[in-house]
């Protein structure tokens, strides 16, 4: 049996522009969709049959339906209701997207019931919070950048002055002060790395990019951390020779050893370090992959392991600006970093930069 719509075959003009409209359509009678155009059910990944007698709050994000309801209960009843908001939509494979609804109350077949039209605004949702935290970094650049300008000067003094007491330090008798000594210097080595972190976090010179060979790249970045890789750790390069990429050579030298580091930390215990290398034709890009079987990451720390500042390490091990200077590297190539990661079953990091 054919599925009724509100339209009559009277209205031909009114029920194409309807039906073909950019803005999802659809008619809630009694809290079930009656009426849905093709926009609406391409939104949340259905077809229109589909769609038909559902409840309309399966298409709403479960913490956003109270709202929803509320809206849809007060325009049933002619009560002040927001003529324009914004909720979290449900797609059928359980994606969660962003909709600009408005709805206005209408009788069908003699029942109030909801006309409400949507707009599926997440690429603008997150377009806006990008947006925001580039705002966000660059003020926290500049202020970083001041920062580390006034604590480098006293501590490279400092640094000098271990340098000189500990080369004319002749006496063997006072061994337990110069071990001391010697302390104070690595922790003055410590704050100056510290203070490179925060350098580079700050720098926005513009990248060098050319035609590299990322074999080499790779190379160099494991030859300048090698004594930092554990022999408990086996690492895998899966890199062609000849493969070329257009890429800034220290930049993206600089991304691989934050990413390897960041893995060799996790394991520990030892496990193995893939680094894998690859081009994607249809999308243009060059990807680059840095895998460990570490402990992983939870979802939690997932949602904010690119943020400045933020880490899980001891102080000692980390200054939590490693990541967040691999994401302004990748951003300022026009690229894209994306971590995939389960606890106990180590983490993957695959960064895609666009061709030349």
């Amino acid at each position: 049996m054919e599925k009724e719509k509100p339209f009559s075959k009277s209205e031909p003009t009114f029920r194409s522009l309807v039906e073909n409209s950019l803005t999802g359509i659809y008619i809630n009678l009694g809290g079930a969709i009656v009426f849905a155009n093709k926009r609406f059910a391409d939104i949340f990944g259905y077809s229109v049959d589909e769609v038909i007698g559902m409840d309309y709050l399966e298409f709403v994000h479960p913490e956003d339906r109270p709202k929803v309801e509320e809206v849809h209960r007060k325009r049933l009843k002619d009560e002040a209701a927001p003529a324009e908001y914004e909720s979290r939509g449900l797609t059928k494979d359980g994606r969660t997207i962003w909709i600009n609804r408005r709805n206005t109350r209408i009788e069908y077949e003699g029942k109030p019931a909801i006309l409400g039209n949507m707009v599926d605004i997440t690429q603008q949702k997150r377009l806006r919070e990008k947006l925001v935290q580039m705002e966000k970094l660059a003020s926290l650049g500049t202020f970083t950048a001041g920062v580390a300008h006034e604590l480098n000067n006293p501590l490279n003094n400092i640094s000098s002055s271990l340098q000189i007491i500990l080369e004319e330090w002749d006496s063997e008798a006072d061994e337990f002060k110069k071990s001391l000594l010697h302390d104070v210097e690595d922790q003055v080595e410590r704050g100056q790395n510290i203070i490179k972190a925060l350098f580079d976090f700050s720098r926005t010179d513009g990248l060098d990019l050319q035609e590299v060979n990322f074999y080499g790249v790779v190379n160099q970045a494991i030859k300048r951390i090698r004594e930092k890789i554990p022999e408990n750790i086996d690492l895998d390069v899966e890199v062609a020779e000849d493969v070329q990429a257009y890429l800034s050579y220290e930049h993206v030298q600089q991304v691989l050893i934050n990413l390897i580091l960041n893995a060799v930390q996790a394991m520990e215990d030892g496990g193995n370090l893939r680094i894998a290398a690859y081009h994607e034709p249809k999308e243009n890009n060059f990807c680059f992959e840095v895998a460990d079987t570490g402990k992983g990451i939870t979802q939690e720390q997932l949602n904010k392991i690119f943020d400045p500042f933020y880490t899980t390490k001891e102080p000692s091990k980390g200054t939590g600006l490693g990541l967040s200077i691999t994401h302004g590297i990748v951003q300022q190539h026009g690229g894209k970093i994306d971590v995939s990661s389960q606890p106990g079953e180590g983490s993957k990091f695959t960064v895609c930069l666009p061709e030349a």
